[in-house]
């Protein structure tokens, strides 16, 4: 399972370094476009298209060796949980189907997406604190995070709506009735109200965000403090350095289940 995960974390940072490299490509190529000069521009298309298929590949190996890590780690767990004298346990079997299966691939991949978001927003508050300006960082930083908190406020009646529907799904399996199947609609039900409270903010946030890193930035293009091409360069850095902020806003749904998916598993003790 190590190796998998060493290969995991090295595709992950080269993916970071070829993202940081095509920060600086835009300035350059947007810089060409305004000047008119179509060879240096062209130029810099095909860079692009080098770059981006490196990406592609990068990428889909780190996601590769990810789910072959996630599969190591369920045989662990299976192995332990059949070797459990566990049998009273309710829903025992579903958690060592499911729970075993999701847990693994949920942490591996949040857990991965955490790790990248914390290096991105290293990296490009950096860019961002030495190549502009220090109160661009702050701006954002206090716009994604305050957006953070509210999203926890709505979402975090989920982590218990999460464990029990599981739970009401478990036990109509076993005994398929009346009572057990209502129970899995009104939970149902439940988690769907929550949920679209928590999609109803989400999508206002990333919409949101499309336009506030330009809000930031406009001023000091329009004063003639930074080129177009800087205005690109640094749009993209915001915008990046903003979705990595927002981290937790965007993966909430499934760190619900995680944590929903570890308390059960903990509770059987298999982990």
């Amino acid at each position: 399972m190590r190796k998998y995960l060493y290969l995991t974390c090295f595709c992950g940072l080269l993916e970071i370094a070829i993202v940081l490299g095509l920060t600086f490509w835009r300035e350059h190529f947007w810089s060409n476009v305004v000047a008119k000069d179509i060879h240096g521009s062209l130029v810099y298309l095909g860079i692009f298209s080098v770059v981006t298929l490196v990406l592609c590949f990068v990428a889909t190996v780190g996601t590769y060796a990810g789910t072959r890590a996630s599969i190591r780690w369920r045989e662990i767990l299976n192995m332990k949980a059949l070797g459990l004298k566990t049998s009273k346990i309710e829903n025992m079997r579903q958690r060592v189907q499911e729970d075993c299966f999701q847990y693994p691939k949920l942490v591996i991949e949040l857990g991965g997406g955490l790790l990248k978001a914390l290096i991105y927003v290293i990296v490009f508050a950096t860019s961002i604190v030495y190549g502009f300006k220090l109160s661009w960082l702050l701006y954002m930083a206090a716009y994604s995070i305050g957006a953070t908190i509210i999203a926890r406020y709505i979402g975090h009646p989920l982590v218990q709506l999460n464990y029990r529907i599981q739970q009401a799904e478990a036990t109509y399996r076993s005994k398929l009735s009346k009572n057990n199947f209502i129970t899995c609609i009104i939970t149902q039900i439940a988690i769907a109200k929550k949920v679209k409270h928590l999609q109803y903010f989400q999508n206002f946030y990333g919409q949101l965000s499309i336009i506030i890193p330009l809000i930031i930035i406009a001023p000091d293009y329009f004063y003639n403090h930074i080129t177009f091409g800087q205005l690109m360069q640094a749009n993209s850095t915001m915008s990046t350095l903003d979705e990595n902020l927002s981290y937790g806003i965007y993966t909430f749904n499934d760190t619900n289940k995680l944590l929903s998916c570890r308390r059960r598993l903990i509770e059987a003790k298999i982990i």
